[in-house]
């Protein structure tokens, strides 16, 4: 198994709450579907994924940026995942901040891309989700077409790729 560090560490703490539920999630679906690989929160070894907040983007966004540099082996060296500040979801009783299941996922989404995973092709990694607003804010969740998350969901496309870069 490959690990990846993960720093979550200084993010404000409704993001940093998100990575501690996307990392655990996204091992889960790696070990299940054999991708060779392992995220750790502030881990000490391997290449580091950095999260951090990025107020260029917008709160209706339900996604962020991710920049990602590899060896010529293919190999992560590093990457920067950039989350809004904060995500706007509309309800019945008006606009409020998205819940923890709306941030778990898109945090999850800019790890897999972090990872090598570029196109927007499938499940959690499709280009549009639409924010599904509950009563309150941890019924919050993203569908992408039919799939409603979290929980986070790997499609067999985004599973085949993922082993091919992490074989």
């Amino acid at each position: 198994m490959k690990h990846v560090s993960v720093k979550i560490k200084g993010l404000a703490s409704e993001w940093a709450s998100a990575g501690r539920l996307a990392i655990p999630a996204l091992n889960a679906e790696f070990r299940k579907k054999h991708v060779n690989v392992v995220l750790e929160a502030d881990g000490v070894t391997g290449p580091v994924i950095s999260l951090r907040t990025d107020p260029g983007i917008g709160a209706t966004a339900v996604h962020g940026r991710t920049h990602a540099e590899f060896d010529g082996s293919g190999m992560l060296i590093s990457a920067d995942v950039r989350l809004p500040e904060k995500v706007i979801i509309n309800t019945v009783a008006g606009p409020r901040n998205a819940g923890p299941g709306v941030l778990e996922v898109i945090v999850g989404h800019e790890l897999v891309h972090a990872l090598g995973h570029e196109p927007h092709n499938s499940h959690l990694m499709t280009q549009t989700m639409t924010k599904d607003g509950g009563s309150r804010p941890g019924e919050d969740r993203l569908l992408a077409g039919s799939v409603r998350m979290p929980p986070l969901v790997l499609s067999d496309e985004s599973v085949a790729l993922l082993q091919s870069v992490w074989p």
